[in-house]
């Protein structure tokens, strides 16, 4: 057997398949293709959707309302450990000494809280992994969630 002849004879044969694949698969897009693994998951809460930040932003405002807490007392509701290194509220004078606050927390006036003279503000930094936290710590204080 002549092996020579034979690897020149497989090669080509690799070639000419190399060549169909190109043809038939469509090139990858992966900027696109990251996008589209991010969660999206959305929740009801009180009959409306919300994204992830959104519907923590209106828990926290629900239960401001209705508590009346102090940033102190609604820091320690919701710890820094449902959310990670930002926690889940900060005051407002903290919050916008950090490089890009703005796309940290909720800075826009109507996002803010106002507890016993303090303005507090809510992170706006929520995964797959940390909302799952928050929802349990939520759903323990007896707000109805749903994911959808």
């Amino acid at each position: 057997m002549d092996y020579e002849l034979e690897i020149l004879s497989l090669k080509k044969r690799i070639e000419e398949l190399e060549k169909i694949v190109l043809k038939t698969v469509q090139p990858i897009n992966i900027e696109a293709n990251q996008q589209s693994n991010r969660d999206k998951t959305k929740y009801m809460f009180e009959g409306k959707v919300f994204p992830k930040n959104r519907l923590v932003l209106a828990i926290i405002k629900k239960y401001a309302n209705e508590h009346n807490p102090t940033f102190l007392e609604l820091s320690q509701v919701f710890d820094k450990s449902l959310q990670g290194s930002l926690g889940v509220v900060e005051l407002y004078d903290v919050a916008i000494k950090t490089s890009d606050a703005s796309k940290r927390y909720f800075l826009k006036d109507e996002d803010i809280l106002v507890l016993n003279n303090e303005k507090v503000v809510v992170c706006t930094q929520w995964g797959i992994f940390n909302i799952i936290k928050f929802v349990k710590r939520a759903q323990s204080l007896g707000f109805n969630i749903e994911t959808i």
